[in-house]
């Protein structure tokens, strides 16, 4: 059953997301003018949620209109001018999820028809990205490939290959699956997520993001919570820094309530209600021992995670949830 009071808590915060698209159809990341196509895909992700189809749809056309001719996009904008001048693996194919929860709230096959095309441009383009040994590049530049790879990337990059197979199901392009092997809790843990040589298991995505992929098990969660979660406050970006993060917070309810621990996730949802703003929307994150809120900024995206939260714990579409596949 749709929980219309958490469904009408968190009006304002899609009102926020909205409040910060533009007229072209790009979702900044607040009013300083920043875009990536990632974040973006975010928010589509919490405006299919909410039904929000006129804004949708300039948000999916903007994107596609960002593509140039290998299906790629840099990797950050500021007041439309390239500042990241790279593109990352798993950008553009996110965008599978967003177009994929739509169908899942409206089921309009027309509208997921319209961008056969795309999609399979887009999918063969992150498909280039995809090393011998199995494991993707995180970006590329005029130079070639990164030798870096990493989970978070990676695992995001699962997700957006599980909707792209759903959404060729539903296509009836069963000739375009990728029936290549799924990532597994062994292969994340090769040395190659090691960025420039260096460990990441300091960064709380790189630790709950496989949870989101079905791998690991409760103890694994259980070690997340145990090195990331600061009681009464939420989730730490990164281990050493006293600086809870609203967007990780979310991500890592989503990934608590898909390995079933529902109670945790819960609690830890409950907690970052408390800080919404008196215009009804979410910071990007606090830092407790200077009690503020750090960055000076509240980011659509971590808007956009919440209502992502908020849809696996209340049911506030009343349909399938992408972020679970």
């Amino acid at each position: 059953m749709i929980n219309h009071s958490i469904h009408n808590d968190l009006k304002s915060a899609k009102d926020w997301i909205l409040a910060n698209q533009n007229e072209k159809g790009a979702i900044l990341w607040d009013q300083t003018g920043k875009w990536d196509y990632w974040d973006h895909c975010e928010c589509l992700i919490a405006l299919a949620i909410y039904q929000e189809w006129e804004e949708f749809d300039k948000g999916i056309h903007f994107c596609l209109g960002q593509l140039d001719d290998k299906g790629l996009v840099k990797s950050e904008y500021i007041n439309e001018k390239v500042t990241k001048d790279f593109n990352e693996a798993h950008h553009t194919a996110y965008i599978f999820l967003p177009l994929l929860q739509k169908y899942l709230v409206d089921q309009d096959l027309d509208y997921l028809k319209s961008f056969r095309t795309q999609i399979h441009f887009i999918y063969a383009a992150l498909k280039k990205f995809k090393a011998e040994d199995g494991f993707y590049f995180w970006a590329q530049d005029e130079s070639g490939f990164s030798d870096n790879s990493l989970i978070t990337a990676t695992c995001s990059i699962e997700l957006s290959r599980r909707a792209y197979n759903r959404i060729c199901e539903i296509l009836g392009d069963t000739d375009c699956l990728d029936t290549s092997e799924a990532i597994t809790s062994s292969s994340l843990k090769s040395k190659n997520f090691n960025r420039d040589g260096i460990d990441r298991s300091r960064f709380s995505m790189d630790a709950y993001y496989p949870l989101l992929c079905n791998c690991g098990n409760k103890s694994d969660a259980e070690k997340v919570l145990q090195k990331f979660y600061v009681e009464g406050m939420g989730v730490k970006c990164v281990v050493e820094e006293p600086w809870i993060t609203l967007a990780e917070s979310s991500e890592c309810v989503i990934a608590l309530f898909k390995i079933g621990m529902e109670a945790d996730a819960h609690k830890i949802f409950s907690e970052i209600l408390q800080y919404k703003n008196s215009s009804g929307y979410f910071p990007t994150g606090y830092q407790y021992d200077l009690d503020i809120f750090w960055p000076d900024e509240n980011s659509t995206w971590t808007n956009a995670a919440i209502i992502m939260a908020a849809d696996c714990l209340y049911d506030i579409s009343g349909k399938e949830k992408v972020i679970l596949l």
